[in-house]
C-alpha cells in the first residue's frame, strides 16, 4: 500500500491537529505495509522518521534548511487568509496531479477537507464545532468549512473521527452512514506518565515561577474553550482561596478577544490568575504533574486531549458533562455543566480542598488505553478498508 499525507498541519507551531498528524504519520512509518509520501505546497516527497517536520526537536545531521524554515513559517502565517489558503491548496493539488507515481495510493487528509484527488481517500474530522458554535470561530474558518466539508465527506472513501461523539455528530448533521466511519482517537505520549525528579520539578518551578499549589488550564485561548466562565467562577472565590491555589493559563492566544469583569481583571492584577503563554511541549507533563488540579470545561470538544494528558500525569480533572470529554474521561474526572458558573465554582473548590485518590487512580488507568501504536493500527486498518473499495469514478 502507498499512502500520501497532507503535511500542512505540521507547519510550526503545532496545534492539536498538527500533533495528531505528526504522531500518526510516524506510526504509519513504523508499520510493515505502507510506503508514505508527504505533500506540501512546495513538493511531494518520500517520508522517513528523520524528516524535519516529524521531529519534536531538530535532529542532528538533519537540519531544517533556512529555505524550508522560511517556507513553512510563511505558509503558517498566511494560510489564515482565504485567498492564500486557496492558492496553497491549489499548489498541493498540482503536486498530487503531476508528481504522483502511484495512482492507486490512499490519500489521507488529517484536517477536514480533501485536496482535489481522484483516487481513494481517508479524511479525518475532529469535531463540528463550526456548525454547533459558529460564533466561536473566525468567520473565514466557518465559511471555508461550510463551503467544502460536505463535498469532502461525499468524496472520501472512508471518514475517520476521533470519538464516538464526533461520529454521532456526523450522522446527525451530515447524514453520514455509520458504516463509512472509523474511530481513530489521539493518544497520550509516554512522557506524561513519567514521574518528575526533584531537579526537574525545581527547574520548572523556577522557570515558570510556579506557586507551591496551583490550578492549571491548557489549550488555545479562544471562546469555545469557555475560559471566560471559568475565570468568572474562579474570581468569585474569596481572595484567600484564590491565593491558596492560583489559576495558571497555558496556551497560545486563539481567535476572539475576551472582555472580562472587574473581578477577573482584579484577579489578573493580583496574580491569582496568570497567563503562562505558549508552553514548550517538553514542559507540559511537568506542569500537569505539579498542579493541584486541571480545569477543562469547554463548551464543545471532539475529543479533549488535555483531559487525557492530565489524567496520565496523575492530576485530578474538572471537565464538562457534555460533549466528548465525558466519553474520554469515562467517569475518571469530576464533571460539571459548562454553562453553570456556580457548578464550576463548586468544582474548583473541590479540586483544591478534597482528596482525589480514586479519580487519580481511575484517570491513570483510563489514559493508558490511548496509545499512538493502537491509533496507528486503527488508521492503517481504515486505509486498508479504503483500499479494498472501488476506485471513485
Amino acid at each position: 500500500m502507498h499512502i500520501i499525507v497532507n503535511l500542512q498541519p505540521l507547519l510550526s507551531p503545532l496545534t492539536g491537529i498538527g500533533y495528531y498528524t505528526r504522531e500518526l504519520t510516524r506510526e504509519l512509518l513504523h508499520q510493515d505495509a505502507p510506503s508514505v509520501q508527504g505533500v506540501t505546497g512546495r513538493k511531494l516527497e518520500i517520508l522517513t522518521q528523520e524528516h524535519p517536520l516529524l521531529q519534536t526537536t531538530q535532529v542532528a545531521g538533519q537540519p531544517v534548511t533556512e529555505r524550508d524554515q522560511w517556507a513553512w513559517q510563511l505558509a503558517r502565517r498566511y494560510l489564515r487568509n482565504p485567498l492564500t489558503r486557496k492558492m496553497y491548496r491549489w499548489l498541493c493539488a498540482q503536486r498530487l496531479r503531476y508528481n504522483i507515481e502511484h495512482p492507486e495510493a490512499i490519500y489521507w487528509e488529517p484536517n477536514y477537507v480533501l485536496l482535489p484527488w481522484k483516487g481513494r481517500s481517508v479524511v479525518t474530522v475532529h469535531d463540528l464545532s463550526h456548525q454547533r458554535y459558529p460564533e466561536h470561530h473566525p468567520a473565514e474558518r466557518v465559511q471555508f468549512l461550510n463551503r467544502h466539508l460536505a463535498s469532502s465527506l461525499f468524496r472520501a472513501t472512508r471518514i475517520n473521527v476521533v470519538s464516538q461523539f464526533t461520529a454521532n455528530e456526523l450522522q446527525a448533521l451530515h447524514g453520514v452512514a455509520p458504516e463509512r466511519i472509523d474511530i481513530v482517537p489521539p493518544a497520550v505520549a509516554e512522557r506524561f506518565f513519567q514521574p518528575l525528579t526533584d531537579t526537574e520539578a525545581a527547574d520548572l518551578r523556577r522557570h515558570y515561577q510556579l506557586p507551591p499549589r496551583y490550578l492549571l488550564s491548557v489549550g488555545t485561548l479562544e471562546p469555545r474553550k469557555n475560559l471566560a466562565t471559568v475565570l468568572e467562577a474562579f474570581a468569585s472565590l474569596p481572595f484567600a482561596q484564590q491565593q491558596k491555589a492560583p489559576l495558571l493559563l497555558a496556551g497560545m492566544q486563539g481567535w476572539g478577544s475576551q472582555t472580562y469583569s472587574e473581578a477577573v481583571q482584579h484577579a489578573f492584577s493580583r496574580g491569582t490568575i496568570r497567563r503562562l503563554g505558549y508552553v514548550a511541549t517538553e514542559d507540559l507533563p511537568g506542569l500537569y504533574a505539579l498542579a493541584q488540579g486541571f480545569v477543562y470545561v469547554s463548551l464543545y470538544e471532539g475529543f479533549g486531549m488535555p483531559v487525557v494528558e492530565a489524567m496520565a500525569a496523575g492530576t485530578p480533572v474538572l471537565t464538562a458533562n457534555t460533549t466528548a470529554t465525558t466519553e474520554v474521561a469515562a467517569g475518571a474526572a469530576r464533571e460539571v455543566d459548562p454553562l453553570d458558573q456556580d457548578a464550576i465554582r463548586t468544582g474548583l473548590i473541590q479540586l483544591v480542598e478534597d482528596r482525589h485518590d480514586a479519580y487519580i487512580a481511575a484517570g491513570k488507568k483510563r489514559a493508558q488505553q490511548f496509545t499512538w501504536q493502537r491509533s496507528g493500527e486503527l488508521l492503517l486498518a481504515s486505509m486498508q478498508r479504503a483500499a479494498s473499495e472501488p476506485t471513485p469514478a
